[in-house]
């Protein structure tokens, strides 16, 4: 069986790996580099840029631990050297893991010549990659407002961001969902001049309301102003300075102007539409198996819409190239009892067990739903709420503010959702998921021993609540 996978990201990655893993020949088609958009211009350029954040404030900070610091200085050159070392190093593994799993890496632009070949173009000339399968993995684009000039030399998005071109003295920042509130949280703690502007009322839209809240005023701790309700109607740039204006007549002047706004599913110009393929305006429509309208052709990761992260893109590409495998050999099963034996079970992902993390000081990480989201849906649930106030790594640490926020299904017990915002919110979330996704109760996590000291704990004591609540 041969399966081509088009676009090299987290979830053609993943995609090809376990095609190649489950005895197809796969060949990986990507246009720029392995790794996508998250390794190259976003998750992991980001993260590396808020590590030398974290430094740079907790230097600011050093005199409430008892030290005496003098201020961190940006070094923007070894900034961007060690940003990229981390990107390359990370784009050499993957390299490595397409080779030790046989995955036939071919760089060049893609395009269906029809629903299962794809047409690479390349400085070789043209080449044509027949599948049986054929899974589309092309990512997203950052979107861009029609009201701003992208083409201003001070007006950035996320990707010019991860360059580090300069850290600004001061900066406006269109868009206060995660992105937005990421890149306000690293210049913030660099010490330039922040501004956020934001069109709904509350930060992180969707989120939770004590959440929102949270994440606000911890930014505007360090510094950052909250333009809320409020929209850049324009944006100008007078030499070095930018002028944006708020519909309520505010001139922000500032050094930069970084459009923070979100990504829509890129799919133009690969001949989707020609090849049958339906569409839902700029995403692929794809079923729960990832399977689009076509038979042979999948669609996964950003490309379809839905929760556009990362690791949903990689679990997405897992699961279709198992689909696409399983109905392929069903297909060519001959005979009704070969046929049985080859029957497909397909699979499909729980979306309500994968976490949504935000990488701020402090950290923000959610899985499943909010108490009013539950009650919106019928459940009878409760919430039981434990403050890092009262946790002793989180007091030591000097990261005391947050807490983690449990929602529980009344009489059962059953896990419905978590809000964590605090120390190390990231990696503590998949506790919560873990016991989500296997469908253990409040009382089963509140009865596991935990270590202590540990932030972890706060997570025992909500589950604890949450079970008397509930009378489990």
């Amino acid at each position: 069986m041969r399966v081509v996978v088009l676009g090299g990201g987290p979830g053609g990655t993943a995609a090809a790996l376990e095609a190649a893993r489950l005895g197809a020949t796969v060949t990986l088609i990507e246009r720029d580099n392995l790794g996508g958009t998250c390794l190259n211009w976003g998750c992991v350029p980001t993260k590396t840029i808020l590590r030398s954040a974290r430094i740079a404030w907790d230097a600011r900070n050093a005199a409430e631990f008892g030290l005496r610091l003098p201020a961190a200085e940006v070094d923007e050159e070894r900034l961007l050297e060690r940003k990229e070392g981390v990107v390359a190093e990370l784009r050499g593994q993957i390299e490595s893991q397409a080779a030790r799993a046989k995955v036939d890496v071919v760089y060049g632009e893609g395009r269906l010549v029809d629903a299962l070949t794809v047409r690479v173009t390349n400085t070789e000339g043209e080449t044509d990659y027949h599948a049986d399968a054929l899974i589309l993995a092309t990512g997203s684009e950052v979107f861009r407002l029609p009201n701003i000039d992208h083409t201003l030399e001070r007006v950035w998005t996320s990707d010019e961001a991860t360059s580090i071109v300069a850290v600004p003295d001061s900066i406006l920042i269109v868009g206060g969902g995660v992105i937005g509130l990421e890149f306000a949280c690293a210049y913030a703690s660099f010490g330039a001049e922040v501004h956020v502007v934001e069109l709904t009322p509350a930060v992180l839209p969707g989120n939770e309301k004590r959440v929102q809240r949270s994440a606000q005023e911890a930014l505007e701790k360090i510094g950052v102003v909250f333009h809320l309700g409020q929209a850049a109607t324009s944006v100008q740039q007078f030499g070095d300075k930018m002028i944006t204006e708020l519909p309520d007549g505010q001139m922000i002047e500032t050094d930069y102007v970084l459009s923070a706004v979100g990504r829509k599913p890129l799919s133009e110009g690969f001949g989707f539409s020609e090849a049958g393929i339906e569409m839902d305006r700029a995403a692929v429509k794809a079923d729960q198996y990832f399977a689009t309208n076509v038979p042979g052709v999948f669609a996964i990761g950003d490309l379809i819409g839905g929760m556009m992260l990362a690791h949903v893109a990689e679990e997405e590409g897992i699961v279709a190239a198992r689909n696409a495998v399983r109905r392929y050999e069903f297909a060519e099963a001959e005979g009704l009892l070969a046929k049985l034996m080859h029957l497909p079970v397909m699979q499909t992902i729980d979306y309500s067990c994968v976490p949504a993390c935000v990488y701020t000081f402090p950290e923000i990480a959610v899985v499943g739903s909010s108490r009013h989201s539950a009650k919106e849906r019928g459940l009878d649930v409760v919430q039981a709420v434990s403050k890092y106030a009262a946790n002793g790594k989180a007091l030591g640490e000097g990261e005391s503010e947050g807490f983690v926020q449990i929602v529980a299904e009344v009489k059962t017990g059953a896990i419905v959702g978590c809000q964590i915002v605090g120390p190390h919110a990231v990696e503590t979330i998949h506790e919560v998921a873990l016991a989500k996704r296997h469908r253990l109760t409040v009382r089963d996590v509140a009865e596991t021993v935990h270590a202590h000291p540990t932030v972890s704990e706060a997570i025992k004591l909500a589950c604890a609540d949450a079970a008397a609540k509930c009378g489990v």
